[in-house]
């Protein structure tokens, strides 16, 4: 399939009295979107209406022109849909290549023989193929991860849907983990999130900040950064005061600070976590 259109049109969400998403819009078509915020920000909330397993209270969505407010639309997009949610659970006794198997048959892939060279490939492209036959009770919790990325892959969905892929990642596969998304980037529309912004740098070519339900920044990751220069300094003691968002020291022996930085201050060059750090609960 080729990358899917993606629109989310003022998208809103609640549970109970806490809103979860909160008039969210923003479009995808093709490469790596990456929704990136604390912990509790909506990130998963808004991940899951993109992968039709929650409706929007307000707003809507569409992918491919698709509504999955109609059931029969609902259904033509989960066939376009590779999803890996934030906690994917299997049923322990299942071997590794029938888990894969099973959610190509959901997704009505045939023939069989077509079927299984898929999952052959994605079992390969996550680095699993030798553990194809192993139960899913015997692997770690690293590779179960694998297991999830690897069946949102089968298939060649248009759309891919991650909540959090590298969690319990080691780094080997996390570097593995950015090349697939760089080459899947060029075929499909890629939407993933994280909380760690070493992650976003790498993953994403277009970066959306999500903080209490709602988008604070849409753009490139060096966009961002470029909004936080002369906003970050050194300074050889500790330091404080209305003006300082944060402070820490580092393993020089200097304090890095970020805010609004006092006359003569030694300003550095931000990283994408300083700008983030600025934005993110800045209201």
């Amino acid at each position: 399939m080729s990358a899917a259109a993606v629109i989310v049109d003022h998208v809103g969400k609640r549970y109970g009295a806490r809103v979860a998403l909160a008039d969210v819009s923003f479009t995808a078509h093709g490469g790596v979107v990456t929704l990136l915020g604390p912990n509790g920000a909506g990130k998963s909330s808004l991940l899951r209406c993109l992968a039709t397993v929650l409706a929007p209270d307000t707003g809507g969505l569409s992918v491919d022109g698709l509504d999955p407010r109609r059931p029969d639309q609902r259904t033509e997009i989960r066939r376009r849909l590779g999803y890996l949610p934030q906690d994917p659970r299997f049923a322990g006794s299942a071997t590794v290549f029938d888990v894969v198997d099973y959610i190509g048959i959901v997704k009505e892939h045939r023939p069989v023989r077509t079927r299984h060279a898929d999952v052959v490939r994605v079992l390969r492209a996550v680095g699993l193929e030798h553990h194809a036959r192993d139960r899913i009770k015997t692997l770690s919790g690293g590779m179960v991860r694998r297991v999830g990325i690897a069946q949102a892959l089968l298939g060649r969905p248009g759309l891919v849907v991650l909540d959090e892929p590298a969690a319990g990642l080691d780094p080997e596969q996390r570097l593995l983990l950015r090349e697939q998304l760089s080459q899947l980037g060029e075929e499909a529309t890629v939407i993933l999130s994280t909380h760690l912004t070493d992650e976003a740098a790498a993953f994403s070519q277009h970066l959306y900040i999500v903080d209490t339900g709602r988008i604070v920044f849409g753009g490139p990751p060096a966009a961002l950064v470029a909004a936080a220069r002369g906003r970050v300094w050194l300074a050889a003691e500790p330091v404080s005061g209305p003006g300082v968002r944060r402070a820490w020291r580092t393993p020089t022996g200097w304090y890095r600070a970020i805010g609004d930085p006092p006359p003569g201050a030694h300003l550095d060059e931000p990283t994408l976590e300083d700008a983030y750090l600025l934005l993110v609960g800045s209201a």
